[in-house]
């Protein structure tokens, strides 16, 4: 049976010294020359429960970058972290979503003030026109439509 000598790669009391320093089942797979797999089935028939990855930064860390206005690309980038993780964390916390901003509604309403349209904005801005359009309508100005020639 080939895999009865995978047993034998290493010993239990090392799996349970590496997981008492608190290694995952990655990171003991990586000293020990196995794949985690092989580190979770024993230490699951050991009746050890998993360690999970550690995180890279702290709930408090991350609720400070978001109430900087921060998105979850943006704090991912500071944590050293993907978006996914940030995300995960962050409606766990029961924070909301920072979205994206391309431009600060101030930008918009002086555009409007000078008479621009929306594909004039858009152009302007560097977005779509349906971006100009959402925000516009969300902070109640309304539209200057094409000029006719």
């Amino acid at each position: 049976m080939a895999g009865r000598g995978l047993r034998y790669l290493f010993t239990d009391e090392q799996l349970i010294e590496l997981y008492e320093k608190g290694f995952n089942d990655f990171e003991i797979g990586e000293k020990l020359g196995v794949t985690c797999r092989i580190v979770g089935v024993r230490r699951r028939n050991l009746g050890l429960k998993a360690l999970g990855k550690r995180r890279l930064f702290t709930d408090q860390k991350l609720i400070e970058l978001h109430e900087k206005g921060l998105n979850d690309r943006e704090i991912g980038e500071k944590l050293g972290t993907h978006l996914t993780t940030v995300r995960y964390h962050r409606i766990r916390l029961g924070l909301e979503a920072q979205h994206v901003r391309l431009f600060m509604d101030q930008q918009l309403i002086e555009l409007c003030e000078k008479g621009l349209n929306d594909p004039e904005i858009a152009d302007r801005l560097g977005v779509s026109i349906s971006v100009v359009s959402y925000h516009r309508k969300r902070i109640g100005i309304k539209p200057l439509y094409a000029r006719k020639w």
